[in-house]
């Protein structure tokens, strides 16, 4: 997988959902892409971090350990194969890498 860390384009501090979906769309969205779509994408964005951030908040609560390790790596593994695929389809992302 890419080595590229949202660290790479932006300074810790300014982490944000809002400017990493800036980043996403600037790089997986054509520029002349509609509005709905840019809102449609956006929303689908932000839902998929809502969700994640829960799973991950959640792990705790509902599993031990050991459980919570087994799920973080299958996750882990299956956004890696997505970012490869993403990646193969969408250089942008990695600037050419």
């Amino acid at each position: 997988m890419a080595n590229l860390k949202y660290t790479d384009v932006m300074k810790p501090e300014d982490i944000s959902i809002a400017n990493l979906w800036t980043v996403f769309a600037g790089a997986v969205m054509d520029a002349g892409a509609p509005q709905m779509q840019r809102d449609e994408m956006r929303k689908s964005f932000y839902a998929g971090f809502v969700e994640c951030f829960k799973i991950i908040t959640d792990l705790s609560d509902v599993m031990t350990e050991a459980e919570a390790v087994k799920t973080l790596e299958r996750l882990k593994n299956e956004s890696h194969a997505f970012f490869e695929t993403m990646i193969a389809t969408h250089p942008r992302i990695t600037g050419g890498r």
